[in-house]
């Protein structure tokens, strides 16, 4: 169900491979992750979606994230210990949510560490970055990762990848 293996570093290796999607060269996300492909991400994993083609617009994945730090042009993400709705850290969950940020969404974590989140230790990373294209196309793509130094290929560096050319005025700058 990976979209793709390795290190997205940079807004140029996204847009590559929302383009290799695009060529069908890779195989986006057309539906949520199952409990099975849930528990098989780790670092290197990435998920290439369309909004509309996937029927959805916010990630889930069951694991507990701390708030997003933008980093760049990505908003990125540390894995918390602990899981949503077991009581831990539960009381405040919810305080000062809108009705549509309370539907457990990876995206809408509180600050810090609050009521005993505390960060895991060799946690996975999270990265996010979206786009709209000049055809009106929502993409998304979510990279996990782990801490310190990547020995994983980037799309730019890739061989499999190396005639992927993003269509020209395709994805705005």
């Amino acid at each position: 169900m990976e979209t793709y293996f390795g290190f997205v570093r940079t807004p140029n290796d996204a847009i590559k491979l929302f383009e290799a999607c695009r060529l069908g060269l890779l195989p986006r996300v057309q539906r949520r992750l199952s409990e099975k492909e849930r528990q098989a991400i780790r670092s290197g994993s990435v998920f290439v979606w369309d909004e509309r083609e996937a029927g959805m617009r916010r990630w889930t994945d069951g694991k507990s994230w701390s708030a997003s730090r933008v980093s760049g042009s990505f908003l990125t993400y540390r894995e918390m210990e602990g899981k949503r709705g077991n009581g831990f850290g539960g009381s405040r969950r919810g305080a000062g949510k809108t009705p549509d940020s309370g539907r457990g969404s990876d995206e809408d974590q509180d600050d810090g560490e609050p009521d005993g989140y505390r960060y895991k230790a060799d946690g996975l990373m999270k990265q996010s970055f979206s786009i709209t294209t000049s055809t009106g196309q929502h993409l998304h793509l979510i990279s996990y990762f782990s801490r310190g130094p990547q020995d994983l290929t980037t799309p730019t560096n890739d061989s499999n990848l190396r005639n992927v050319v993003p269509a020209k005025g395709m994805y705005p700058e």
